[in-house]
């Protein structure tokens, strides 16, 4: 199986972590998969898109994007992302290649 075949998921903890969006918008594997856990459901769509174009990258597309539902209510961040609960994020673990925690 070559790089290019690999389903990879990126786990972002940190609010405001350029390097791991960028990272997962530089992915080669097929539709990146990001989930976003802890102070990460914090972050807008609208900043994505920022620290995506600060760094020069393009190929994520927001629709990969999902929240740890949890998190999400801790946080009291409302809708921001469609959220998961742990049970499909640990399917999701399971359907992947690759798992990246940032």
């Amino acid at each position: 199986m070559s790089s290019e075949e690999l389903r990879v998921l990126h786990l972002i903890s940190r609010h405001g972590d350029r390097r791991a969006w960028a990272a997962a918008a530089r992915s080669s594997a097929p539709g990146p998969l990001v989930v976003l856990v802890h102070d990460a459901v914090m972050e807008t769509q609208d900043a994505v898109v920022r620290y995506l174009g600060e760094a020069g990258v393009q190929g994520l597309s927001l629709d990969r994007v999902a929240a740890s539902r949890r998190d999400a209510g801790r946080r009291q961040v409302g809708n921001r992302w469609p959220t998961i609960d742990y049970r499909q994020m640990v399917e999701l673990m399971a359907e992947v290649d690759r798992v990246i925690s940032w």
